[in-house]
């Protein structure tokens, strides 16, 4: 009979053996995953450890799954990350066991938040995490924006997290924000990732194309585009509360 062990450990306590299991399941699924960008996001996080967890199926690393250390706020919180469960371990349960016990180790008072993707979606759901859907809406003016989120990205989080040479700046006022132009997104077509005080903001290159700015909205306005919306998610928590910008896609490989 198969055994499935889940072992869960912070990163701290990690040895080369472990990483080396979870990094290869994520780059089984993913394909992606280099050792600069693991390094930079578990090991060299600005808030603290995070909680990195392997499943094993008779003694082989088949599924992975990562409570990445975001704090909002001042308060300690962790962004569900890097979830997936490899061929032979699926239809077993595996991911909502995964789930469960990565969930028992957070501390008492640890907020817990993600934006899964669409395999992971409806597990979650089942398992009746707070969803919050978000929409994609122009970026008509500013104060539309502003009301929504008046949560800045910080200084030191641009630093750590928000990297690569696809990310400008604009202004709008007195306000500065963060934008990035994807690889084969339209050439007119920019999305907004938050705002930032001038001293963030100056870290990046002006956006002097003239295009369509674009962003995430937790409303349905008259000005959103239609599509299916994004969700963001937490764990006995109110998803509204963590800005948008505070999710892993920003930081690219």
């Amino acid at each position: 009979m198969s055994t499935i062990k889940y072992d869960c450990r912070w990163t701290s306590e990690v040895d080369d053996q472990f990483v080396k299991d979870w990094t290869y399941v994520e780059r089984s699924v993913f394909g992606k995953f280099s050792d600069e960008y693991i390094k930079r996001k578990y090991f060299e996080n600005i808030y603290g450890d995070s909680l990195l967890l392997v499943a094993y199926l008779d003694g082989k690393a088949i599924g992975a799954y990562a409570f990445w250390r975001n704090d909002v706020n001042g308060e300690k919180a962790f962004f569900s990350s890097d979830l997936c469960v490899m061929e032979e371990g699926r239809g077993k349960g595996v991911m909502t066991e995964m789930i469960n016990v990565i969930i028992s180790n957070v501390p008492a008072g640890g907020l817990i938040f993600g934006s899964p993707n669409t395999q992971s979606y409806p597990g979650v759901k089942k398992m009746k995490w707070n969803c919050t859907p978000l929409y994609i809406s122009f970026f008509v003016f500013s104060f539309f924006y502003l009301r929504e989120y008046r949560q800045k990205m910080p200084l030191d989080y641009a630093k750590w997290w928000i990297v690569g040479q696809n990310k400008y700046h604009i202004k709008r006022g007195r306000h500065y924000f963060l934008v990035a132009q994807y690889s084969g997104t339209n050439r007119f077509v920019a999305f907004l990732l938050a705002e930032v005080d001038k001293e963030t903001a100056i870290m990046y290159p002006r956006y002097r194309r003239l295009s369509l700015i674009l962003y995430r909205s937790q409303k349905r306005q008259w000005y959103m585009l239609r599509g299916e919306p994004l969700y963001h998610i937490g764990w006995k928590c109110d998803p509204r509360k963590f800005p948008y910008w505070k999710v892993d896609g920003f930081g690219d490989e």
